[in-house]
């Protein structure tokens, strides 16, 4: 009775546990190829010379450039603790604190009356910056979320 109920969810937790983990690595693998993307459309050579790709490690360094972008992640800020040097990098996105995605609004340029489409970020709340804040430690070789 009550030893194969507690055994049961004993299995249950790890399971769900693995499925967690899981998720965060699929995430964290779509997170670096999104970055790797940015740094891409920059500097396409770096593509060939083999600076970035599936077997080369991530830089933090490397998230200026996603951070810079249009994107979601341009929304984002990231602190990165190196466990190695005792330091943190802070990273913030060209959006940080503006609402993803931007509203459309029309305007009228000028003389010719003509319509443009011109895109508006509104400010966000704080809850919702500490949720596009991602915490990283840094150990030599490996980042693991905070």
């Amino acid at each position: 009775g009550t030893n194969a109920t507690a055994k049961s969810i004993e299995m249950s937790i790890l399971m769900l546990r693995d499925e967690e983990m899981k998720v965060t690595q699929k995430l964290a693998l779509q997170l670096k190829r999104a970055i790797e993307a940015a740094v891409v459309l920059v500097h396409p050579d770096w593509a060939s010379t083999g600076a970035v790709g599936e077997e080369i490690q991530a830089f933090s360094d490397f998230l200026v450039y996603a951070l810079d972008s249009d994107s979601v992640l341009g929304h984002w800020a990231v602190a990165v603790f190196d466990e190695a040097s005792g330091f943190v990098d802070v990273y913030r996105g060209r959006h940080y604190g503006k609402i993803y995605p931007p509203i459309k609004v029309k305007r009228r340029s000028g003389e010719s009356g003509k319509r443009r489409t011109k895109w508006k970020y509104k400010d966000c709340d704080e809850a919702t910056k500490r949720a596009t804040t991602l915490t990283l430690r840094y150990i030599p070789g490996h980042y693991q979320p905070l």
